[in-house]
């Protein structure tokens, strides 16, 4: 995807004596100065742990130690770029401090990428834009920090014959939604994950051009020999596979087009890199973004990548916002509210089983929004990097897999209703949810588990398109003992769903299964910490008076607040210009 030209100029102009900069750190010993930099509100103190080295992509990455307010520390690296948000039109003067432009990262909200004339690192870039001496239109400088990434893969997901059969679908009576919207190929799913096989033949007809924003080109193909090799794949399958076909599953949202964007490697990569798959989800006009990925320590959300999954969600789909779906994580801990499945932006995604209870490795917390089950069939690596020589797995899990299932759901909900915005979409996803027969709601209804219980694309579809459930088939809820081996036991633990909607042969036996579990969770007393209200942060980047990263937020509103604020803003100002017109 080519960028701006009048962007691609000004960087061309400012760019100068940029190549062989991460060279000349390799080996320099380590700075002295540059201990602490600003993250929005955010104090950051930084150790260096040593000099630079050159990684195995020829980065010149010196190692540090972050540390934060409340005791967490991070190992990171710092390399030759930092991140700087300038006020438009105040590129010129960054080469007055002594700093190249190398890239626009969005620059609708300021972000630029830069690097240090002089030949000193990131943090260095940091520490003089953003102290004392700060170039006159610069709002603020962070280092351009490598980061540890993580797919968010199952750490077991066991090989038991009945699973294969999609039926996860089956749990959501994704027929029956089907039955109302199949999706539209004007709706795009971006996948942002370690990259996909584009010439899957149950993909190959649905993918439109993607994005490597590790090798900086337009291939987003999986690398053969990297960590989970097939995890973007098998994500694009649940997404959006070519359904209808006679070949292999059927995909969340059948008429949907997919993007795949390669961001993880099994390497730390940049913030940057992060900021530029959510531009790129901006420039394709996604509208739906699907994030089976976190950051593998426990760390708060870099300011500058919670500005742009925030700029997607507002300005994204032609203003009415992109919904950017993050799943929960797998390592069985309760998410701070500072943490990247908790920016406002965000649907935050965590499983169920197929007996509707919470699998033992998903994440819990406020930040929880929806669960779904996991989609353990779904498309493999075809060919030896496969899990499989069948092209297709029923292996995968975890809240990896959930994600796509809830993004191709939103996907058939922006269908049938493009013209609500992403807060209302999200509001509708959230209030249509049905009860998780395990959750223990406190009195906003949220259980830091299930959230606000398991997504529901029927009552999603019925209550945007303010249709009337369509007659049941002949035999519905019905099938033979074969049908429901195939489905993996797809049948409801307690509170049955509503009538007519298919469930299996075991729902008997899941209820008291249910029943159980639920009583062993009551007599375990207290255990979910985290039910307060969940926050969202203050003002925007970008807005007029701009306030810069460091700048004190404004009133916190709850989520759900602070979504519909923004969706009557925009109806508003649409609304004046209808009327001025």
């Amino acid at each position: 995807m080519r960028r701006g030209l009048s962007n691609v100029l000004i960087a061309a102009a400012l760019l100068g004596g940029v190549a062989g900069t991460g060279d000349a750190l390799a080996g320099a010993p380590a700075a002295p100065g540059a201990s602490w930099f600003m993250d929005g509100e955010r104090r950051v103190a930084v150790e260096r742990l040593g000099p630079a080295r050159l990684d195995a992509a020829g980065r010149a990455l010196a190692p540090v130690r972050l540390r934060y307010a409340d005791g967490r520390a991070v190992q990171a690296s710092v390399g030759a770029t930092a991140i700087v948000q300038i006020e438009p039109g105040a590129e010129a003067s960054l080469a007055a401090a002594g700093v190249q432009v190398v890239r626009p990262l969005m620059p609708a909200i300021g972000l630029w990428l830069v690097r240090d004339s002089g030949g000193g690192d990131g943090l260095d870039v940091a520490a003089r834009l953003d102290g004392p001496a700060r170039a006159g239109g610069v709002r603020a400088a962070v280092p351009d920090l490598h980061l540890r990434l993580r797919a968010h893969g199952a750490p077991f997901t066991p090989d038991d014959p009945r699973l294969p059969g999609q039926w996860y679908f089956d749990d959501l009576g994704m027929q029956e939604a089907w039955g109302r919207t199949q999706g539209d190929e004007a709706t795009s799913i971006v996948v942002i994950d370690n990259g996909c096989d584009l010439d899957h033949p149950d993909l190959a007809a649905k993918m439109d051009p993607g994005r490597d924003v590790i090798d900086g080109d337009d291939d987003p193909t999986y690398h053969p020999g990297e960590p989970s090799v097939n995890h973007g794949t098998a994500c694009a399958g649940l997404v959006a596979a070519d359904t209808d076909n006679g070949e292999g599953i059927a995909g969340g949202c059948p008429a949907c087009r997919v993007r795949c964007v390669r961001l993880l490697n099994g390497e730390e990569q940049p913030i940057s890199a992060a900021v530029d798959a959510f531009q790129f989800a901006l420039e394709v006009n996604a509208s739906v973004v699907s994030n089976s990925w976190g950051y593998a320590d426990e760390l708060p959300v870099p300011r500058v990548v919670e500005q742009a999954i925030d700029h997607l969600f507002d300005a994204g789909r032609d203003g009415k916002g992109a919904l950017v779906l993050f799943a929960a994580g797998n390592e069985d801990r309760e998410l701070g509210d500072d943490e990247l499945q908790a920016v406002r932006g965000v649907l935050n995604v965590g499983a169920v089983n197929h007996l509707e209870d919470a699998t033992p490795f998903t994440n819990r917390g406020d930040s929880i929004d929806l669960v779904a089950p996991t989609g353990t069939l779904t498309t493999d690596i075809a060919g030896r990097e496969g899990d499989t020589p069948t092209d297709y797995t029923s292996l995968f899990g975890g809240t990896s897999s959930a994600c796509p299932v809830a993004a191709g759901i939103a996907g058939l909900l922006v269908s049938a209703a493009p013209e609500r915005t992403a807060g209302e979409l999200y509001e509708i996803l959230i209030r249509t949810a049905r009860p998780a027969p395990y959750a223990l709601p406190d009195e906003r209804g949220h259980d830091p588990v299930f959230g606000h219980g398991i997504i529901d694309p029927v009552a999603a579809l019925r209550e945007v398109l303010g249709d009337d459930p369509p007659p049941a088939q002949a035999g519905e809820g019905k099938a033979d003992g074969d049908e429901a081996e195939q489905a993996g036991c797809a049948c409801a633990a307690a509170g049955a769903p509503p009538a007519g909607r298919h469930r299996g042969l075991l729902h008997v036996a899941a209820a008291s299964l249910g029943a159980a579990a639920l009583l062993r969770r009551r007599r375990a007393g207290p255990a979910r910490p985290g039910q307060g209200s969940r926050q969202a942060p203050g003002p925007r980047l970008g807005q007029a008076p701009g306030p810069r990263l460091g700048q004190a937020p404004g009133p916190r509103l709850s989520r759900s607040a602070s979504r519909c604020a923004s969706s009557h803003a925009r109806a508003s100002r649409s609304a004046s210009k209808n009327s001025s017109g």
